[in-house]
């Protein structure tokens, strides 16, 4: 497949990701195809299309007349998805992140679409293990999105097994088309990059307060003194507790059996308290807005340094896996989570120091995850 060959993208999942995916679409002038299991959901999705277009035009963002071309015929609803992928040269799969649903919906997209590339837009499965749903693997990749998908530049490209090299340059070549900056993950690794960096910060998270007994508010409001916009709980909240934990699930039982989510976070899904969605998880939640962080809560116990040493000491981990190369991981932190690159923030710290803070970690809370690698033990990390 030939970017140049592209006119028509089919999105299969309306929800929150899926007309986000596709309004990006529509943006970079192609012809988008929305489905989703009911006609209301397509409908709804079209809507918020419409509705965020306006915003963006009220802003002067985007261009009246092309926002009034797009509602003029640009975006077709369907609730069939062999009507929706027939003839269609990309097909993304932006439904839930349940394997039975992504097994189904893949059959189907890969029976009716032909020769065009399947992209998934899960955010931990394995793109490797979702080909085996599909006829022609070479042309399945993962295309993932981060939220909301119109105005987070990154773009993660993941290579499955048998991921072909056009294919893999036919997502990147899109991604940068819809004006999305790409990062490639060569090798199919369990949460790619971004995310995977992230895992085992979410790990020591759980621990600080389920052991620690260190406040939610108390660890945000040490990251946002440190420079970073939302702090990782309340992140947690906004991205649901629930997703949140079954992306550690997923580590759990593909990567190491120390993840997983921290007892905080199972009692709170017991609870039903899910985050922002349930107006209450690590947070109460206002109708709008965000949640006032008590200022009174800041104790100065959780240092900003460790989280950031423990990111640099994944993304370096990923980069020997030859996953990706380190400032790839950066790009992806600073575009995906709006942090600064981890590897760009120990370029300042010796070997030594960070080693130690991390065999100190692994040996207080027997989690070899946080043990140090060669390149942060070696101090090969150095620009």
């Amino acid at each position: 497949m030939r970017l140049q060959d592209l006119k028509t993208v089919a999105v299969i999942g309306a929800g929150d990701m899926g007309h986000g995916i596709a309004q990006v679409a529509l943006m970079a002038g192609y012809q988008v195809r929305l489905c989703d299991i009911k006609k209301e959901f397509v409908e709804r999705g079209i809507s918020r299309i419409y509705a965020s277009l306006d915003k963006l035009v009220s802003k002067g963002k985007f261009e009246a007349g092309r926002a009034e071309m797009i509602k003029n015929g640009q975006v077709r609803g369907f609730v069939s998805i062999a009507e929706a992928v027939a003839g269609a040269e990309l097909v993304v799969e932006a439904v839930p992140e349940s394997l039975e649903i992504k097994k189904d919906t893949l059959r189907q997209i890969s029976e009716a679409c032909g020769d065009g590339v399947i992209a998934t837009n899960s955010s931990t499965m394995s793109i490797t293990m979702l080909a085996e749903y599909v006829e022609k693997p070479e042309n399945m990749v993962g295309i993932h999105y981060f939220n909301p998908a119109v105005l987070m530049k990154l773009v993660e490209v993941i290579c499955g097994d048998r991921t072909s090299g056009e294919t893999a340059a036919f997502a990147c070549a899109y991604a940068k088309q819809v004006g999305k900056t790409a990062v490639l993950a060569k090798k199919d690794r369990p949460g790619f990059i971004a995310n995977r960096i992230v895992a085992p910060v979410v790990v020591y998270n759980g621990l600080c307060i389920d052991r620690e007994g260190i406040s939610p508010a108390d660890i945000d409001l040490s990251m946002m003194r440190a420079g970073q916009k939302m702090g990782p709980m309340e992140l947690a909240d906004y991205t649901g507790v629930d997703v949140t934990s079954a992306c550690q699930d997923y580590y759990h039982e593909h990567l190491s059996p120390e993840y997983g989510p921290s007892e905080t976070a199972r009692k709170l899904m017991a609870e039903g308290h899910l985050g922002k969605k349930t107006g209450r998880g690590y947070y109460l939640w206002p109708e709008a807005g965000r949640p006032e962080l008590d200022e009174s809560l800041y104790t100065g116990r959780y240092d900003p340094k460790i989280p950031n040493f423990i990111q640099a000491n994944e993304a370096c981990k990923l980069y020997e896996e030859g996953v990706c190369t380190l400032e790839e991981c950066d790009t992806a932190m600073i575009l995906g989570y709006n942090m600064e690159g981890p590897i760009a923030y120990i370029q300042n710290f010796a070997a030594e120091e960070i080693s130690g803070v991390l065999n100190r970690l692994a040996d207080k809370y027997n989690k070899e995850i946080f043990r140090p690698v060669k390149t942060i033990r070696t101090g090969a990390y150095k620009r």
